[in-house]
């Protein structure tokens, strides 16, 4: 029988840190980050566009914005939402609620109003920090922000606050059919903060490029690890900023994003050449992405990350050197255990495939008023008597180095571009839809050969499925097309048989797959068809509409301008979002002798 993996000791870097080891004493989030306002206030905090805010900057709107709320009435481990777009006033709510003893709970205003409303309602929210043409989402709860220029006191609050309140409750797709709110509380994320400062210098936590919605815990790394320690939070939309024009001029030395986007801005030659660190985490990390990588002269360091929102983000990892085979997911971080066992809870031998489980500083409080599924997923931790561990559902061996292989899931949950979906609530809003007596959803190969989330149902046909899907849904737990059958296959159990269903034809049964284009427009068309795998019958056809989203633009953009000879740009396809739109944007345009 294998002994549980352990943590990883400190590994040696050619660059300097400041710490080793992570320290016994934790502290709140919040406080972590004054300390570093009081060691460098002049310091640049957080760069978006062309605003820049000083350490000093933030900590003081924080406190700011930390005392309207107590005038609020907020108080220790109230929730309070925030629903901003991705400017500093953002990142300064974050650090508010923590300065006024609450957690946050990240509501993303892209996402459907229904979805948004939902998680403020079932997380029990006391306020929500937003703009104000998004306050009317809020009845009774919205506190509009759109600049803090805030008068009043600066200083801080001091509400007494400890390691084992809230952070931050953040909601993950549910398989029950409804998402569920994973809460974290301070003293996880602080051991997390202390392995950064850890692993990663000063160097690298100087340009940390922060694309990833707050409802993802990605975002934890990308803007409180820099904030801790002295670095710079470079604030963007999302992962398509690298690929627009002008993108080179951003001081990026890190970049933490999931594989599929890394291979999309890899392909789009959109990689900043002042990037000198690439983490990459949501998804497995092949071979040959790591290849592709490598292959940049600039890359000087590749880490594979690994982690669920249930154990703060990240809880193994490994760096990947070049020319070194499929990359592992590593050892655990420090103060992490991972056990590989089997289905009766007992260690596997070494080499032999199991069920990871994670214990430790990391684990969540819980499934925030979830108490069946915290108990389902957090068991008693054999090992170690009064403490828990969290079945991942991830199937893992425990390689000859001491090192983890990942080898997919035991369940119905998949990653897609880096987003956790569970097939079972997409398949529970399917069957939700008038007409239709079942439903299921499964991830399959589309025409391109990318996988696809597609939507199998079995009733009364209609044309409206995705958009009915897209008022409830995140756009990632939209099916990109929809296939009609006459019955769903089982298996001998009765539980339907997601093996047995077959990939789409080109937009499943939406009709014909191409429109009567000519010149530009069938460029356009053409793309669109290859890359989104859907029919593309009209100008007036939408590409967000069709399923498109930020890394489906970088695809489509670099395809199209090797094939235009134009300079075609992601965010084109945002500006110009219609077939018709597009290709009229791109005759007006000249040919450049250099396209992306």
């Amino acid at each position: 029988m294998s002994a549980p993996a352990r943590s990883a000791g400190p590994t040696r870097r050619t660059m300097g840190r400041r710490a080793t080891g992570v320290p016994a004493d934790v502290d709140c989030l919040h406080r972590m980050v004054a300390a570093q306002a009081a060691r460098t206030p002049e310091a640049e905090a957080v760069r978006h566009a062309d605003r820049t805010w000083s350490y000093r900057d933030l900590d003081e709107a924080a406190n700011r914005l930390a005392r309207v709320l107590l005038a609020r009435g907020v108080s220790r481990e109230d929730r309070v939402g925030v629903c901003l777009p991705r400017t500093p006033e953002l990142v300064v709510a974050l650090l508010a609620v923590l300065k006024a003893g609450a957690c946050y709970v990240p509501l993303d205003p892209a996402y459907p109003p229904a979805r948004v409303a939902f998680m403020a309602a079932d997380s029990g929210a006391r306020l929500v920090l937003t703009r104000a043409d998004l306050a009317d989402r809020f009845p009774d709860l919205a506190v509009p922000i759109d600049r803090l220029d805030l008068p009043g006191d600066g200083t801080d609050p001091a509400v007494p606050t400890s390691p084992t309140d809230l952070a931050y409750v953040i909601y993950t797709s549910g398989s029950t059919g409804r998402p569920k709110g994973v809460a974290i509380e301070h003293r996880s994320v602080s051991v997390l903060m202390h392995w950064i400062r850890q692993t990663f210098d000063d160097a690298e936590l100087g340009g940390l490029l922060a694309a990833t919605s707050v409802c993802f815990d990605l975002s934890v790394f990308e803007i409180f690890g820099p904030l801790c320690w002295g670095g710079r939070v470079l604030l963007v939309d999302d992962v398509l900023a690298l690929a627009a024009p002008g993108a080179d001029r951003l001081p990026v030395t890190l970049v933490n994003t999931v594989p599929s986007a890394m291979g999309e801005l890899l392909t789009a030659d959109a990689l900043p050449a002042s990037v000198r660190t690439v983490c990459l985490a949501g998804e497995p990390l092949t071979a040959a992405l790591a290849a592709r990588v490598w292959a940049r002269p600039h890359v000087r360091r590749l880490c594979n990350l690994y982690g669920p929102s249930e154990d703060t983000t990240y809880s193994t990892w490994a760096e990947v050197p070049p020319d070194s085979g499929d990359p592992p997911i590593g050892r655990p971080l420090p103060q992490t255990r991972a056990y590989v066992l089997d289905p009766e809870g007992r260690p596997v031998p070494p080499g032999d495939p199991g069920e990871l489980h994670l214990a430790g500083a990391g684990l969540a409080r819980g499934y925030l008023d979830r108490p069946e599924e915290t108990r389902a997923r957090f068991l008693p931790d054999p090992f170690r008597p009064g403490e828990r561990m969290y079945r991942t559902g991830d199937r893992v061996r425990l390689r000859p180095d001491g090192q983890l292989a990942y080898l997919g899931r035991l369940d119905d949950q998949v990653k897609l571009r880096g987003y956790r979906i569970e097939l079972g609530e997409v398949s529970a809003r399917l069957a939700a839809l008038p007409g239709v007596r079942e439903a299921t959803a499964a991830v399959r190969k589309g025409p391109s050969g990318d996988p696809l989330l597609v939507g199998y149902l079995v009733g009364e046909r209609r044309d409206d499925v995705r958009a009915w899907l897209a008022e409830a849904l995140p756009a990632p737990l939209v099916p990109a097309t929809v296939v009609w059958l006459d019955r769903l296959p089982t298996l001998p159990n009765g539980k339907v048989d997601r093996s047995a269903l077959a990939s789409p034809a080109l937009g499943g049964d939406a009709g014909p797959d191409a429109g009567p284009f000519d010149g530009m427009l069938a460029e356009v068309a053409a793309v669109w068809r290859e890359v989104l795998g859907m029919p593309v019958t009209t100008a007036d056809d939408d590409f967000l509409t069709l399923g498109g989203d930020s890394l489906l633009a970088v695809r489509c953009a670099t395809r199209l301008a090797a094939a235009t000879g134009r300079p075609v740009h992601a965010g084109d396809l945002f500006a110009h979002p219609t077939v018709g739109a597009l290709a009229a944007h791109l005759d007006g345009l000249a040919v450049d002798p250099t396209p992306l």
